[in-house]
């Protein structure tokens, strides 16, 4: 991993999410790109965040409590210690999945509770919405920098691999980012100055990799990731998507747009299997 590698994902990242700010939106175009945006998150959080997340699923239980009936008593042990591994790895995914759902209560009590007000119910909403998606794209991004570095210390072609799957989706999260705050309301200065904050995270997370990763341990990350995952599921499902669709102009561009930007998540998710 060189000083280039993280010049390059920086510049990826400041690219994308300066690119809305490059464009005067009206309500109809706003609400096009935020459709490609949509379809965007949707991709990150059901191709990248949930898969990363653990399912509990132990690894040859069934198989070891069947030595053990046949081998003898260190056989039995054999199955016991799996036994007890498979019963921590489910209580920890437990755990991991609790804190997907306190992530979706999280931004529904913060949008409820605490940023709406009787006027400008919406606009509060939009902004609300564009905090919570900051906060979990950053997790997605922080976690991935952890990632990068550690692979780039211990392989140097996984390192360019993982990097390679930064750079594929990295411009796209941080197009969709800027838009969102946008159709918040938020002024372009905060919004390019956001952008530039995001821009840095991977970054910081690949050179503090090392030492983040034994400060959060791998359970600390999943739970971070976890939270995201919920953040993401909430913003999208119920609130990005109505929003996209709370008018019916331009349904079908709307949809197309949708695609596509699933269609892009995929298409990283796709590069990141065959690299790998």
């Amino acid at each position: 991993m060189e000083n280039l590698d993280l010049l390059l994902v920086f510049v990826t990242a400041l690219a994308g999410g300066f690119l809305p700010l490059l464009v005067r939106w009206d309500g109809r175009r706003l609400h096009l790109a935020l459709a490609l945006s949509t379809g965007i998150f949707l991709g990150a959080v059901f191709l990248h965040l949930l898969p990363s997340l653990p399912t509990g699923h132990g690894h040859g239980t069934l198989a070891v409590e069947s030595i053990a009936g046949s081998q003898g008593m260190e056989a039995e042990h054999a199955g016991h210690a799996h036994s007890t591994d498979a019963v921590a790895d489910a209580d920890h995914a437990n755990l991991v999945w609790m804190f997907v759902l306190l992530g979706v209560l999280a931004v529904y009590l913060l949008e409820a509770l605490v940023l709406r007000t009787h006027d400008h119910d919406d606009l509060h909403r939009h902004r609300a919405v564009g905090w919570a998606a900051l906060w979990g794209l950053s997790v997605h991004a922080l976690t991935a920098g952890m990632a990068w570095s550690v692979a780039a210390g211990q392989d140097d072609h996984m390192g360019h691999v993982i990097l390679l799957a930064i750079l594929a989706h990295k411009a796209f999260e941080s197009f969709s980012l800027s838009t969102v705050f946008l159709l918040g309301e938020i002024p372009r200065g905060k919004v390019a100055l956001i952008a530039l904050l995001y821009a840095l995270v991977t970054p910081m997370g690949a050179l503090l990799g090392q030492s983040l990763l034994g400060v959060l341990g791998p359970l600390g990350q999943d739970l971070l990731m976890a939270l995201a995952a919920g953040t993401f599921l909430f913003v999208c499902l119920c609130e990005l998507l109505g929003e996209v669709f709370h008018h019916k102009d331009d349904i079908w561009a709307k949809l197309a747009l949708l695609g596509v930007g699933v269609g892009l998540m995929v298409l990283t998710q796709s590069l990141e299997a065959g690299l790998g």
